[in-house]
């Protein structure tokens, strides 16, 4: 404050930083306090002829270091608290209320907090389409920004258990995985991935990840695919292609080879040649190359065609690319087009497909050694768990030979051999009634009920403690 400052520039001074004070007639005069015992006793600061110069002001306040207090004289001050929008406050820092979005001044903010959290209570919640838990509408969006990111950890509502799964429940959380792994931001999907089960104490140490990818699998081969068992193709849709799914799916299926999980061996032989290729193979496609129930139909009508009845299957011919004659002797290229075309038009989620295998460089794999990564994705002469495979799969801990616990060991393992057989041959029955079969122990002791190809992976052989 300058020492010539006026009377009319310090009142000027107080209206633009106070503008109540604009509409204050009358006179006023400023007071400051004595202090004392707890007691703040204000006293007249009598003005100069003048009226209150600067000079008057520095002297009175120690250079500003005392607080001074302006009392109207006929009047009184509105004391109604501020808006957050006030004049008042353009020039103090603000922070923006997460309720109800709204900026206050920091110093009025924390009461303000109070308040709005009072009323949040009464404002009616909206579930999270991700979680399912309840927000409310305002901090909804800003949730469902951070719903589902993980640093590759997946947290499911409840552990599923085998043969005793409600579907809708599966399919629930089958697509919320979907959408958990789609809306990961801060880590890479080749990072470890860590699952949890709500509601169930345990530590990950591998057996709760192959438990997850196995049923994810499961859920990919049922959501993703038709066709018959061991011979899937991919499911024609245009919705999962454009929400990028079916790259979601082979990055999932790219980790699940990566770290532990099963083999995803239910591809078809001319669906693996185009992953490895990005080519269709012609020489491999017949008629089981076509999943789809309408194109399958259209071939056994063409097939079981008469001269008179191929004609009223035309246009739906004529739909499918096939130019030449519709007769009788064209049957075998008539059938070729539908082939095609029911092949061709499934290569847009193949190419997802590929793009989402390139996870692990699985991708340059399979195009290098086709023939050694097959058995991962098309099913051989023998996909089933059964007694023989999960013998080789266990590499018992025996003690010393020649001790009493050596023998003890040996009669456990000879027991689990007998028990396996036996499931195998007629399926162990407890006294619950429950079937177990071989995939069952393996399942136990793993979390992965799929059978894995061994020589491609030789570190899947567990190691059993006794």
């Amino acid at each position: 404050m300058p020492l010539d400052m006026s009377h009319e520039e310090f009142f000027s001074l107080l209206k633009k930083e106070y503008p109540k004070l604009q509409a204050l007639d009358g006179g006023w005069l400023l007071y400051k306090s004595t202090g004392g015992q707890g007691k703040r006793k204000l006293i007249m600061i009598p003005p100069d002829s003048d009226g209150y110069t600067g000079t008057l002001l520095r002297s009175v306040t120690g250079a500003g270091k005392n607080t001074l207090y302006i009392v109207p004289l006929q009047h009184e001050f509105d004391l109604t608290p501020l808006p957050a929008d006030a004049v008042e406050f353009q020039n103090m820092p603000k922070a923006q209320c997460q309720t109800c979005k709204l900026h206050f001044p920091l110093q009025i903010l924390a009461l303000h907090v109070q308040e709005c959290l009072s009323s949040e209570e009464d404002i009616e919640k909206v579930p999270c389409p991700i979680c399912f838990e309840s927000f409310t509408p305002q901090f909804l969006e800003i949730h469902a920004s951070m719903c589902g990111e993980r640093d590759q950890h997946v947290r499911l509502d409840e552990k599923t258990d085998m043969g005793h799964n409600d579907g809708k429940a599966m399919d629930r959380q089958f697509e919320r995985g979907l959408l958990q792994w789609q809306r990961q931001k801060g880590s890479s999907p080749t990072a470890t991935l860590n699952v949890t089960f709500f509601g169930e104490a345990g530590v990950d140490t591998g057996a709760l990840r192959k438990e997850f990818l196995t049923e994810v699998v499961a859920g990919i081969e049922g959501r993703f695919f038709e066709g018959p068992q061991q011979q899937r193709i991919p499911r024609y849709s245009l919705n999962d292609l454009d929400s990028d799914l079916y790259r979601t799916v082979g990055e999932i299926l790219a980790v699940s080879l990566a770290q532990g999980g099963p083999a995803p061996a239910f591809f078809s032989p001319w669906t693996y040649s185009y992953l490895c290729s990005g080519r269709i193979n012609q020489k491999v496609l017949n008629s089981d190359s076509v999943a789809d129930v309408q194109l399958r139909e259209l071939i056994d009508q063409v097939e079981s065609a008469t001269e008179h009845s191929i004609i009223g299957l035309s246009d739906e011919i004529l739909n499918c690319g096939y130019t030449g004659n519709v007769s009788i002797p064209n049957k075998d290229t008539i059938v070729r087009s539908i082939i095609l075309h029911a092949v061709l038009r499934l290569q847009p989620m193949l190419e997802q497909l590929r793009e989402g295998l390139q996870l692990y460089g699985l991708l340059s794999l399979m195009s290098q050694y086709p023939d050694i990564c097959q058995p991962l994705f098309v099913s051989g002469e023998d996909v089933k768990v059964n007694a023989e495979f999960v013998m080789t799969s266990i590499l018992p801990q025996l003690s010393d030979k020649g001790t009493t616990r050596h023998q003890v060991e040996l009669e456990m393992m000879n027991f689990i051999q007998d028990f396996l057989y036996e499931a195998e041959d007629h399926g162990h029955v407890d006294k619950d009634g429950l079937h177990y079969r071989p995939s069952h122990l393996q399942r136990f002791c793993s979390g992965s009920q799929a059978r894995v190809t061994s020589h491609f992976f030789p570190q899947r052989r567990r190691t059993l403690q006794l």
